[in-house]
C-alpha cells in the first residue's frame, strides 16, 4: 500500500514539476504586450499625414494586432484551463503527503 502512493506521490510530483499554465501565462503575457505595440504603431501611423506612406500601414498593423490578441487570449484560456487541472493535482500531492506523513517532524525521543 505504502509503495503504491510513494509512486503515486512521485509521479505527481514530476507531473507538477512542469508547470504548464506559467508556460501559457507567459505566452499570453508576451502576445498581449505585442497587441498593445501593435495597436499603439497603428493608431499612430492613422495619425500621421505629413507621410503618403503612413496610412497604408495601418491595415497590416491592425491584423499583427489582431493575430497577437487572437494568440494571447487563446493561451490565457489555455493557461487556467491548466491551472485548474494542476490545482486539482496539488491538492491531490497534499493529500498523498500527508497520508506518508512526509511534511511531519521526526519525534525525537529523549535519551
Amino acid at each position: 500500500m505504502s509503495d503504491s502512493l510513494r509512486a503515486t506521490h512521485d509521479e505527481l510530483l514530476a507531473k507538477l514539476s512542469r508547470r504548464q499554465s506559467i508556460f501559457h501565462f507567459a505566452h499570453a503575457a508576451v502576445s498581449l504586450f505585442v497587441c498593445f505595440i501593435a495597436s499603439g504603431t497603428a493608431w499612430r501611423l492613422s495619425l500621421d499625414t505629413e507621410y503618403a506612406w503612413a496610412p497604408s500601414l495601418v491595415v497590416p498593423a491592425l491584423v499583427v494586432a489582431g493575430a497577437a490578441l487572437c494568440y494571447g487570449l487563446v493561451r490565457l484560456v489555455l493557461g487556467r484551463g491548466r491551472l485548474v487541472v494542476e490545482n486539482e493535482a496539488f491538492d491531490e500531492l497534499k493529500r498523498l503527503r500527508a497520508q506518508l506523513k512526509l511534511d511531519e517532524a521526526p519525534v525525537l525521543e529523549r535519551v
